[in-house]
């Protein structure tokens, strides 16, 4: 009789430990600390931009890394969560602004994500870290990228097309992005350089980038005083040589807009998602979005093939 009670009292036990064993975290998902962690407008935004694009909408999950270089401290990523047979999806590096976090972007990570992009935000090691050493962290963020593709024990193992990666920056990160893409040449399909500010603190542009021949999305406001687009971004996108590139110029909105809580944020993430759509992924039917938007008297200037 007490041999039947504790047999079934073990089988109690174990069973009741079963059932705590699923609830528990796998080695990958326990980096994963997505409940609650991204903004939401950008999910909203992305997933809105799908069903208008009908392109698929990926769940969005997060996690933080540090991989010990010198380059950067950290890195902020939002990645589409995908199954076991999909193909690798492309990723974005991107740099925060001067004196900025990888904090001050978090919309942008799940509205990227959400139509399949994996997005890496990096944090300087210096808020006051120049145009040079933003340059030099993406490009240590692109290789990092490409290690994290490869590390068996990370949440986006093998998810990531390494033919597909884009640059992506605000700010004095904006002119970083287009120094990377410069330097990095064909391993960039795209860059977007946000409120972009051309070079070093209070210096002048020096550089040439008509040997760039990356697809450019260059993002400016006309009320930016900071960077004012005639001596930053307008005279940057007259710079580049790429065949692929486009000005968006909105008539309203701070040096700012671009980060978190600023204007324009479904407007900018439409066409940024067409433009990566477009030139990383070849879906040509969205092109029209991109060259002829359909909310012109936003901007103050438009410029497209």
């Amino acid at each position: 009789m007490h041999s039947a009670k504790n047999f079934r009292a073990l089988t109690h036990a174990l069973l009741l430990l079963a059932a705590s064993a699923l609830l528990l975290p796998t080695a990958a998902s326990a980096q994963d600390n997505s409940q609650g962690r991204y903004r939401p407008e950008g999910r909203q935004i992305g997933t809105a931009t799908g069903r208008e694009f009908g392109e698929r909408i990926y769940e969005v999950r997060t996690y933080e890394a540090n991989p010990g270089l010198a380059e950067f401290a950290d890195v902020m990523v939002f990645y589409p969560l995908t199954l076991s047979f999909d193909r690798p999806n492309g990723a974005i590096a991107f740099s925060p602004g001067f004196r900025a976090a990888a904090s001050n972007y978090e919309w942008w990570g799940p509205t990227l994500a959400s139509l399949g992009y994996n997005v890496f935000i990096f944090n300087t090691n210096e808020p006051t870290d120049g145009l040079a050493a933003r340059a030099n962290a993406l490009i240590a963020l692109v290789d990092f990228i490409k290690a994290e593709n490869a590390n068996p024990n990370s949440p986006v193992t093998n998810k990531i097309d390494v033919g597909k990666i884009a640059l992506m920056g605000h700010s004095m990160g904006g002119g970083a992005a287009l120094a990377a893409a410069d330097r990095l040449g064909d391993e960039v399909g795209a860059v977007i350089p946000l409120a972009a500010y051309c070079c070093e603190p209070g210096g002048s542009f020096e550089g040439d980038f008509s040997s760039l021949t990356a697809a450019a999305l260059v993002i400016a406001s006309a009320e930016d005083t900071v960077a004012p687009p005639a001596e930053h971004a307008r005279m940057l996108y007259d710079q580049l040589g790429s065949e692929n590139k486009v000005y968006m110029e909105f008539a309203a909105g701070d040096h700012m807009f671009p980060a978190n809580g600023g204007p324009e944020h479904d407007t900018m993430g439409r066409t940024t998602l067409a433009f990566l759509k477009v030139h990383l992924d070849g879906v040509e039917n969205l092109a029209e979005r991109v060259n002829s938007p359909d909310n012109a008297d936003r901007f103050s200037t438009y410029l497209a093939p």
